[in-house]
């Protein structure tokens, strides 16, 4: 069994988040920033807004969690919620929702990483006009203790010939996390934009 000694998940998060910035930059490169701030980035193809948003700690307090926001709307709607009475209008959008997810988790489950797969979070968009369009908040888990432990550590530092912890804390998560955020990514924005 592999150990931990001191593992600050929370410090980890923000180191990742550091590692993140790599990726957003080359999405930058080949589109451009929100006003938004944070790693939000226009994507050219789908003309849609896709974030990194801040790693969190996972809730077993084992690893972290990769948290992805996206835009979708490719759902058919029984009802349009703009017209549905004000009695009725939340039952309309809750099932709405609830299609959605299931659309969501279907697509999802074709992607990349699927079983790391730990929140899924679908919110309606609250401009008028676009009542069919929602964004997703979906968290991977990453076992960063496992990742990270004192038996890697050392391993890496010896295999590497590197003399600090902190130094191969970055390398073993730039070589980790950041393709698995980038594989991510370039899924998202291929399978979850409008299709008209």
């Amino acid at each position: 069994m592999s150990t931990q000694t001191n593992l600050d998940l929370q410090r980890v998060a923000n180191q990742i988040d550091v590692v993140l910035t790599q990726i957003f930059r080359s999405y930058v490169s080949k589109g451009c920033p929100t006003k938004l701030g944070g790693l939000r980035f226009l994507d050219l193809e789908s003309s849609k807004t896709f974030a990194f948003e801040k790693t969190a700690v996972s809730e077993n307090g084992l690893g972290n969690v990769l948290l992805f926001s996206a835009p979708y709307a490719n759902i058919d709607q029984d009802k349009d919620p703009t017209k549905a009475k004000i009695t009725d209008q939340k039952v309309v959008q809750e099932d709405a929702i609830a299609k959605a997810k299931v659309e969501i988790i279907n697509i999802l489950s074709k992607g990349p990483h699927n079983d790391a797969i730990e929140t899924l979070n679908i919110r309606a968009s609250n401009d008028r006009n676009k009542s069919d369009r929602f964004f997703i908040d979906v968290g991977y888990y990453v076992p960063t203790s496992e990742l990270l432990s004192d038996e890697a550590i050392i391993a890496y530092a010896k295999e590497h010939n590197i003399s600090t912890s902190r130094e191969v804390i970055i390398r073993i998560l730039e070589e980790k996390v950041k393709p698995m955020a980038e594989e991510i990514m370039d899924f998202l924005t291929k399978n979850l934009h409008v299709k008209h």
